[in-house]
């Protein structure tokens, strides 16, 4: 049976999310329709949920 670890921490409500789990930790800066997210490796997600059920997203690698 796999162990999942996985806390959210928020540090500023609404806005501003720590995600620690097993192999690591994460940010993510924003809401539910525009967010920014970080690892520890440097890479960003950017997305944003657009109307009728789609979402654009876009990964950069430092």
């Amino acid at each position: 049976m796999p162990f999942h670890y996985h806390k959210r921490i928020t540090l500023i409500p609404k806005v501003l999310h720590l995600h620690i789990g097993r192999h690591g930790w994460s940010w993510t800066l924003g809401g539910r329709r525009a967010h920014i997210t970080g690892d520890r490796h440097g890479r960003r997600t950017t997305a944003v949920r657009l109307p009728g059920g789609f979402t654009w997203r876009r990964r950069s690698r430092r």
